[in-house]
């Protein structure tokens, strides 16, 4: 199927955003040189100001929604992106490994030529892109829900199915998953935390990779690039 949606719908919102604010700009410089004379025109003007600054907000709202979904476009395709485009969606590809923190004592190592994402939601502290189209989400919040039904309200738009818990270590809990994004289907594998009243979930997912193949690349992806400050 095609990943046209995701991208490119939302480049067009970014232009119409890019445009308004423009408008919006010119239009409060006229209307501040014309307020000591208020007239039934001015405040009809005033009033279309006021739908066009509503239209603005909305269309900033569909932008942030699809920037919380560029990850699930193709490595090839976000390549393509100009700088611009990269940068509206909080976009970096990285040129070398780089340390990320985490918390205040641990940092993962991003490796180089990974993407990674600045601009999310607020449970969402950090995402990132691998060459071979596996993303990786770290959520964190606070929560008095336990792991399963937090994990579940968290991929809800997401159309979640065979969720499992394949494995529990103390409050550790690792699951399975499967979801839908711009009708393609993805393998996911998260390790689950929970520690006073904190959920801590870090998602691996792929629509090429088996479950099996992605804990494997979580369990590497932790031994070789969680980094504690001593």
């Amino acid at each position: 199927m095609s990943e046209t949606p995701t991208w490119r719908t939302a480049l067009s919102i970014l232009s119409v955003i890019i445009l308004g604010a423009r408008l919006l700009f010119t239009c409060s410089d006229m209307n501040r040189s014309r307020s000591a004379n208020p007239d039934p025109v001015m405040e009809s003007f005033r009033e279309s100001q006021q739908a066009m600054k509503e239209n603005l907000r909305r269309q900033q709202e569909i932008l942030r929604k699809a920037s919380n979904n560029i990850l699930y476009t193709n490595y090839e395709k976000l390549d393509s992106l100009s700088p611009v485009q990269k940068e509206s969606f909080g976009l970096e590809k990285l040129d070398k490994d780089s340390l990320v923190y985490i918390a205040l004592d641990t940092q993962i190592k991003i490796p180089k030529k990974f993407y990674l994402q600045n601009s999310h939601d607020d449970s969402l502290r950090l995402a990132f892109k691998s060459p071979d189209n596996m993303n990786v989400f770290i959520h964190d919040f606070e929560s008095k829900d336990e792991i399963e039904p937090s994990f579940k309200t968290l991929k809800s738009t997401s159309n979640l199915q065979k969720f499992k818990v394949v494995n529990t270590i103390g409050t550790v809990k690792a699951v399975s998953y499967k979801i839908t994004k711009d009708d393609k289907r993805y393998n996911g594998y998260a390790l689950c935390f929970k520690s006073d009243g904190f959920l801590n979930f870090y998602e691996f997912e792929s629509d090429k990779l088996s479950v099996d193949k992605l804990k494997g690349r979580a369990i590497e992806f932790f031994s070789q690039n969680m980094k504690e400050k001593k």
